[in-house]
């Protein structure tokens, strides 16, 4: 790239806020997908189990809003969820066309372990970031990112193994032949 001229008009994208703030969620969200995914759920079964874990029962389309997927999104976890016996239905209690979903016992204990694992890394973080570098959000967010490192801390090992975890075999589909 050094030899290519920059136009004069350009900045660079970690300057704003917006992108600094994507790195870091996409950052927070890969940690907790290799938390998820060594607990055998996905990283949107995660958020649903985290927001059921409220302890309140929420209908598929409440579940969509609060984890931030459409409802069909939100049925097909759903349904996965039910399928792994983590979570079930039951009754609401003033309308016969709505049921609610709940965490089951086998649901709160992946919960469980999944919230001990995020807030190790939540600690981590924050022993790692100390004091704050600078002044501005910007260079608070860029250092928590940076030192985050999509919650491998730098752990080549770690990185590595939650690659492998990340590869799934295709489910449902027999191999072409040719």
């Amino acid at each position: 790239m050094a030899d290519l001229e920059r136009d004069p008009r350009g900045s660079p994208a970690p300057a704003r806020l917006n992108y600094t703030a994507n790195r870091l969620a996409r950052a927070f969200n890969r940690a907790a997908e290799n938390t998820a995914l060594a607990n055998g759920v996905t990283l949107a079964q995660l958020l649903m189990i985290q927001v059921l874990g409220e302890g309140v029962p929420l209908s598929n389309a409440q579940l969509a809003r609060r984890t931030f997927v459409s409802s069909q999104a939100a049925h097909i976890v759903l349904t996965e969820l039910i399928a792994q016996g983590l979570v079930e239905y039951r009754d609401h209690p003033t309308n016969r066309r709505v049921r609610l979903a709940r965490l089951t016992e086998a649901g709160w204990a992946v919960l469980d372990r999944c919230t001990q694992e995020l807030v190790a890394v939540e600690d981590e973080l924050q022993r790692r970031l100390g004091t704050a570098p600078g002044d501005s959000l910007t260079e608070i967010l860029t250092h928590t990112a940076d030192v985050l490192a999509g919650g491998y801390f730098g752990d080549a090992e770690a990185e590595a193994a939650a690659v492998a975890r990340r590869r799934r075999p295709a489910r449902g589909r027999p191999a072409r032949r040719s």
